[in-house]
Formats: C-alpha cells, structure tokens, sequence
C-alpha cells in the first residue's frame, strides 16, 4: 500500500528535519493526525479523547523550535493510554463508564516527563475496559466507554490487550508515538498484533505515579511506535527517578538507549532461541526471522524455558488489585473511595458493565493488606521461578544476553519477573495478522535488548495494514 501524504509512517527523524528546513511544521504533522482520527476512528475505535489544546501545543513548538530548541521530542504527538492521568481537558476513564467525567486534574509522572521533552498530547487511546482486569471473557480492546477497538489489519483479527487503542492507532497513522502499559502482556501482546514495535521496560523504570493500577510488582507503562528508534526515545523520555515510586530510585546508571542503536555493537553477542509450538506457516517465519538475526553477526543457541506451570496467575494481582485502586481513588476528587463502591455502583447500572465484573468481585474478596500466608508466599514462589530460578538462571548458565521468541508467547514470566521485552514486527500471516519476534533479558536489560533487536529490525520492513 502507498499512500501519497508526506507524513504517513512519518519518524521523529523526519520530523525534526522537516521542522529545522521549514518543509512543514508541527501544527501541520498535528492536523494530519487530527484528520486521519476523524476519517478511521469510527471504525477502529482507538482513541476516546482527542486532547482539544493539541493544536495549540503543536504552535508552542514550532515558536520553540524557531527560538532554537531542540528537545529529544520537542513538536512530537503522543497518544497516551487511558489509564494514565492527564491534566486540563482530558479526562482519564479506564475506559470505565463509572469514570466517564473523571478530570484527574494533573499529568502523571511520565505525562510530565514526555512534555519536558517537548512532546504534544495528542488525546487518549482506548484499551481494555480497567485494564483487562474487570472481568474474564471480555474481548481484548473493549470499554465501556471507547467501545470496540479494531485492529487495521482485519477487523476479525485479535487487536491485542490491553493497550488495544495504542496499538491500533500507532499501526493506522493515527498518531506518531503511544504509552501504553502492561501487568502481563499488555504492550507485547497488542504492539505484535498490530505490527508495532513495544518496549515493556523494567519495572521501575518509569515511574508508575498517575496510572491506575493493577499490581505493584508488575505493572509498568511503556512506549509504543513503528520504529524502534522511535520508541527508544519517546523511553528516554519517560524513564526516571520518581520520590512517589520507589521502585524508581537509584536506576543503574549507562549510556543513552539512543547511543544502543548500532548494529555493530552485537558483535559477539549471544541469544537464546526458545522452542515453542507454533503452526508450520508461523514456524517457517520464526526460521526466516531467526536466519536474518544471526547475519548481524550474533551467535544463536537454542534453548527451553522452565516450565511456568507453576507461576500463579492470578490470586496475586487480586490482592495487590484492592490495595492499589483503593490507594488511587483516595488520591482522587471521586466520589467512590472503595472498590466495594465501583462494584455498586456497576451492580446499579448493568447496562455499563455487560460482561459482568467478576475480577473485581474476586479482588474484593481480599483483605488489600498483603499479610495473608496465601499471597506473600505465591509472591516470593513467582519471583523465584520466574526470575530467579527462571529467566536469570537460563540467561546465566548459557551466557546469553537475550532470549528471543516468536510471536507474544510467554510473556507472563516476564511479567513476574518484572523483566523487560521489546517486539520487532516482521510479517504477515496469510490469515492478514502479523507476525513478529519477541526479545527479553533480565532487569535493566534494555540496552542489550534495543542492540539485538536493532540488528534484526534492520533487515525488515514493517507490513504496513490495507487501510
């Protein structure tokens, strides 16, 4: 597919060139995205909130970057996922209906840290109603309040959850850059069924102050894009230091991510080929994929995952789920202050709610205190098996500095290990959906990961949706 528009898969690259020469502005790049919302959004249902100051915030930066400015992401539009606080006229709703006027009245952490870089906040992006964590069986990329997110490839495809919105609409040009975030899966999973590419960082990495939470131990918001380079900077951008977050204070020290982008670095670099079950058309790809990874030079062995049968998959999230929601809502102007109270009032307007709310019935159901014998000691089991006798041991005993994956398989172990995951696109299947690589490391793994899956990107052209 062509498309004869200057800015259709622009990079910020290009778009910073375009504003040093004069060819076009950011207010310009800004309308584009504007007007490709109102031709796709009825249809993909990506974005619930178009931010009515982007426009103006596009003018700010073209007189900023005629002063002389050169921010990393300076006249850059964002679409930010909807369970991420943003300030002035964008309300931030989980794709709730019980939160549909919730105005959280302040940017989170990582919202004022894209800003300082100069970014425009193009709107917010539908998802998973609560994350995907209201109740089981609802399909990926539904709200109450967005409705059904598509993804441009097919309208029958899995969109991926539940950073569904981010995904569809970075895939369709509908915005240059994306956050999403992820408990388990939830940047990976749609950034490969929409043909992006994701970084899922380490947890702790960016701050998580201003989005509403799932777990404590795995939750973490990442950036999403259609080149890797791209999500490498709008990363820089959100990664640092945050009082309210400990799990951010005294981040390793390292080069800029930026400075990862060399092919030449992953000489004598060594991955991790992990065999799964995968279809013959799928396996055939995965050969492909993995035949293009090693003329970068990088050494592949194939490996096994431990068995993940017995990470818990679910009696942890609950328990931190009530702890942390009541802890969000008390920090907001809303008038429910429980989860007990969302849950009325779901109960007393059904229609809102038409997959049920069993999830949140059963985070309900703990004490939000974190002391039961139950859940510190599935905790202390997950990190055990997932990171410690998991992931590290593996990476350990067969000196590899990354694990690659086809597809979004396993990512659940890395969730609970709090590890990051970075996915390339690579193709298309014949059923229409893409296909792509995974790449994982340990904590703080990123640089490492960013080279490996450079040298792969660098042989492949993203596919680009029949829009």
């Amino acid at each position: 597919m062509t498309e004869p528009n200057p800015f259709f898969e622009l990079d910020i690259e290009t778009a910073h060139l375009g504003y040093k020469e004069g060819t076009f502005t950011a207010r310009d790049v800004t309308a584009y995205y504007l007007t490709r919302i109102a031709a796709l959004n009825d249809k993909l249902r990506a974005v619930i909130q178009v931010n009515p100051d982007a426009l103006f915030e596009a003018e700010a930066a073209d007189r900023a970057f005629r002063r002389g400015d050169r921010l990393p992401l300076l006249g850059i539009p964002v679409l930010i996922k909807d369970n991420v606080e943003t300030a002035g006229q964008m309300k931030t709703t989980a794709g709730a209906v019980a939160l549909a006027h919730h105005f959280a009245g302040r940017d989170a952490h990582l919202v004022q840290s894209l800003r300082a870089s100069g970014a425009i906040i193009l709107g917010k992006a539908n998802l998973s109603e609560w994350a995907n964590f209201l109740t089981e069986g609802m399909p990926n990329g539904w709200s109450g309040v967005g409705g059904q997110t598509l993804n441009p490839y097919g309208d029958k495809l899995d969109v991926g959850g539940s950073s569904s919105g981010s995904a569809s609409a970075v895939a369709a040009n509908m915005t240059l850059l994306a956050v999403g975030s992820e408990t388990s899966g939830s940047i990976i999973h749609p950034s490969v069924h929409n043909g992006i590419v994701g970084i899922k960082p380490t947890v702790g990495l960016i701050s998580r102050s201003g989005i509403i939470p799932i777990s404590r131990s795995q939750d973490t918001a990442g950036p999403m894009a259609r080149t890797l380079r791209d999500a490498v900077l709008a990363l820089e951008a959100m990664v640092g230091e945050d009082p309210a977050d400990p799990a951010t204070t005294h981040l390793p020290a390292g080069p800029p991510y930026r400075t990862c982008l060399d092919e030449r670095q992953t000489v004598g670099m060594r991955v991790g080929i992990v065999k799964i079950d995968l279809s013959e058309e799928e396996q055939a790809l995965y050969d492909e994929a993995i035949a293009l990874l090693k003329q970068s030079g990088i050494e592949v062995v194939t490996v096994e995952l431990p068995s993940t049968t017995s990470l818990d998959q679910g009696d942890i999230l609950y328990h931190e789920f009530k702890l942390g929601i009541e802890a969000y809502l008390a920090s907001t102007t809303l008038s429910y202050k429980t989860l007990s109270d969302l849950i009325n009032w779901n109960s007393s307007h059904p229609e809102t709610i038409p997959h049920g709310q069993k999830t949140f019935e059963k985070a309900d159901e703990q004490s939000g205190r974190l002391i039961e014998a139950t859940y510190l000691t599935r905790r202390l089991d997950d990190v055990r098996h997932a990171k410690t006798d998991g992931i590290d041991r593996l990476l350990a005993e067969q000196a590899l500095h990354a694990l690659v994956l086809p597809h979004d398989h396993n990512y659940d172990m890395a969730a609970k290990a709090g590890h990051p995951t970075i996915t390339i696109p690579y193709a298309v299947k014949q059923s229409g959906a893409p296909f792509g690589l995974s790449f994982t490391g340990t904590s703080y793994a990123e640089r490492d990961l960013i080279r490996i899956a450079y040298a792969f990107e660098r042989h492949v052209t993203r596919p680009l949706p029949p829009l």
